[in-house]
């Protein structure tokens, strides 16, 4: 009996002993970085420097980039030693501000440069954790005074339409902008620079104010120098007049003359004129507009015979062009 206690105290012992030896060093756990960018651009845009590069949507190790908190821009300032990179800016994702996002494209502009120095950028991806991403490649840039502001620039309203016009210089072309619900506008109407000086802009609402913004570009070493623009409103009107009215008759009463018509099918409906002719000359009988499909003229003046036709008018102030003209014979 007391053997066997011996045992079991032993094999105790050697469990015990067992788990108190030294453990492993920990191993510390690895959290996925963002995948590296590798289209930073830029391009000169209303005279500054716009850089623009793609959002990572995976992470290094090819999982979705769930965790994407911002990206860091690094610049090297003009005047420093080359490749010596400082902070520009931070941008968070979460913040909605210092940068535009457009199909999927971080958007930011830099206007700190100099004339003849040249700059370089670059970009880090970094997680919520802080967790940093590779650096994007370099792009670099030796600044020069983008193009001046384009003159006599100019606008005519027009139905649905808006055409802008400005004075063309050689060696230049344009891009011309619109600015829809007062966001900035980071790519022109125009697919490629203009070489004329006139652009219609069509398919507009009439009465909506849009407001415009002509560049002018120069071309240097295949790429685009785009200068400050000249802003203007402009405010398109309808100039299309209304349906003249329809089945327009008249009949003589006693002293007075009855006109009628149908209504046109147009929407944008003011009212009517009516007009009477006597002795070569027309005169409107209604002083305001009347919105009736008739009319009485009571002041039938004494002439052989006098002819009438009506005219529709659209809330635009558009008038028609007039209805069928019809003669009455007032005395025999």
């Amino acid at each position: 009996m007391l053997k066997r206690y011996i045992v079991i105290v032993s094999a105790i012992l050697l469990v015990v002993a067992a788990g108190c030896g030294k453990k492993g060093d920990p191993v510390p756990r690895v959290f996925p970085s963002p995948a590296g960018i590798n289209d930073l651009a830029g391009a000169v845009k209303d005279g500054v420097l716009f850089l623009s590069f793609s959002s990572p949507a995976l992470n290094a190790d090819t999982a979705e980039a769930k965790d994407l908190a911002g990206f860091r821009v690094l610049k090297t300032c003009g005047s420093c030693i080359a490749g010596t990179f400082e902070p520009f800016k931070d941008i968070r994702l979460d913040e909605n501000k210092g940068y535009a996002l457009y199909d999927n494209r971080i958007y930011v502009y830099d206007e700190d440069l100099t004339g003849g120095l040249q700059y370089s950028y670059k970009v880090h991806p970094y997680t919520k954790r802080g967790t940093l991403g590779d650096a994007s490649n370099v792009f670099s840039i030796k600044w020069e005074t983008p193009p001046d502001q384009p003159g006599n620039v100019s606008a005519k309203e027009d139905d649905r339409r808006a055409e802008l016009s400005w004075s063309r210089e050689e060696g230049f072309l344009y891009n011309i902008y619109r600015y829809e619900n007062g966001d900035y506008p980071l790519f022109p109407l125009n697919k490629t620079p203009l070489a004329v000086s006139l652009y219609a802009d069509s398919g507009l609402e009439n009465g909506k104010r849009y407001r415009y913004a002509v560049r002018k570009v120069r071309v240097k070493g295949g790429v685009q120098w785009e200068g400050e623009g000249v802003m203007l409103d402009v405010v398109p009107k309808d100039k299309t007049p209304p349906t003249a009215p329809l089945d327009m008759k008249v009949e003589r009463k006693g002293n007075t003359v009855v006109i009628t018509w149908k209504e046109p099918p147009d929407k944008d409906l003011a009212g009517y004129n009516v007009y009477r002719i006597g002795a070569g000359s027309a005169k409107r009988l209604n002083t305001e507009l009347t919105r009736d499909t008739s009319y009485i003229d009571a002041v039938v003046p004494d002439l052989r015979y006098v002819s009438y036709f009506v005219t529709s008018v659209d809330t635009s102030g558009n008038e028609s062009g007039q209805s069928r003209e019809l003669i009455v014979i007032l005395r025999e």
